[in-house]
């Protein structure tokens, strides 16, 4: 396990040292879930799937095109409900 010290920045930002960065094999744009338990911050890292990544962009891509023609998160929720109760 390496250990080293870092130091938190003005804008709240901690940096993983180059050695430890290069150990895990850390590239820019890495996402990590952040724990805080008592006096002790956790970084774990989390690689999301390719399957995910395509949903999060179709959801995304769903969002504008509602957003585009005028549907309200409400409005799309019922639409849903109203879709599942028809396919039972």
């Amino acid at each position: 396990m390496a250990v080293d010290m870092t130091r938190l920045s003005e804008k709240g930002q901690i940096v993983i040292p180059s050695e430890l960065r290069k150990n895990l094999g850390l590239k820019e744009g890495a996402r990590f879930l952040v724990m805080g338990i008592d006096d002790t911050i956790i970084l774990r890292r989390v690689e999301l799937s390719k399957e995910r990544l395509r949903l999060k962009e179709l959801m995304r891509l769903s969002r504008r095109k509602a957003e585009k023609v005028g549907l309200t998160e409400k409005e799309i929720d019922e639409l849903i409900h109203s879709l599942r109760k028809a396919s039972k």
